[in-house]
């Protein structure tokens, strides 16, 4: 078990240290600072693509931390023959604090993220105040986050997250893109709201 853990701390080191440069190789025909769309946990890339492929004029990033799901999402990007999508493997603390200042987060798109329902594991939820302070530093004064959940506590604790911080609100706007998935019409319920970026960043 410790050296899968080293060699995992490995791992992870080697994608971090990666992130930037490989997002510069990938859009460097982009003026700087690169103004991307990140969805964090992107599965297969279904709903991804998709929205790419509407939005030919914007930059897609699709995080995951399961290399067959990267995979497959790769391969349906190169299918549609777009060049405005990237997927990588990595989790989603270590994406944002990777970001050099060649890039800026303008939203941000959080689909379904574990909900660690035993209260002993909250800790876990990817969706907290650490959360919220970290994309602060990385994203344009007027970026959203669209969240969904098909867990009500999850959903709840997200909004209680959203209301102990001055520096986000909840705004009125509809989800971007909407192309379910098989898994999506699995769920039973679904729970969402989006939150806007209320304070100016350093630049502005």
């Amino acid at each position: 078990m410790k050296s899968y853990l080293i060699q995992a701390e490995k791992e992870r080191k080697v994608r971090t240290a990666s992130i930037s440069s490989v997002l510069l190789e990938n859009f460097k025909k982009n003026v700087l600072p690169v103004q991307i769309n990140l969805e964090i946990g992107c599965g297969h890339g279904h709903w991804l693509t998709s929205y790419a492929q509407e939005q030919p004029n914007s930059l897609y990033v699709g995080i995951d931390l399961r290399t067959k799901r990267i995979d497959k999402a790769k391969s349906k990007a190169k299918k549609r023959l777009l060049d405005n999508i990237l997927f990588m493997k990595a989790e989603a603390v270590e994406f944002i604090g990777a970001l050099n200042d060649s890039f800026v987060i303008h939203s941000t798109y959080l689909m379904y993220p574990d909900p660690w329902p035993k209260s002993r594991h909250y800790k876990r939820r990817l969706f907290n105040d650490r959360f919220l302070e970290l994309l602060l530093c990385v994203t344009t004064s007027n970026s959203k986050l669209y969240f969904k959940t098909d867990h009500q506590n999850y959903y709840n604790w997200a909004k209680d997250s959203v209301a102990r911080n001055s520096n986000w609100n909840f705004c009125n706007s509809d989800w971007p893109h909407h192309q379910e998935s098989y898994f999506q019409k699995m769920l039973p319920d679904n729970y969402d709201f989006c939150i806007q970026k209320c304070i100016k960043d350093k630049d502005s």
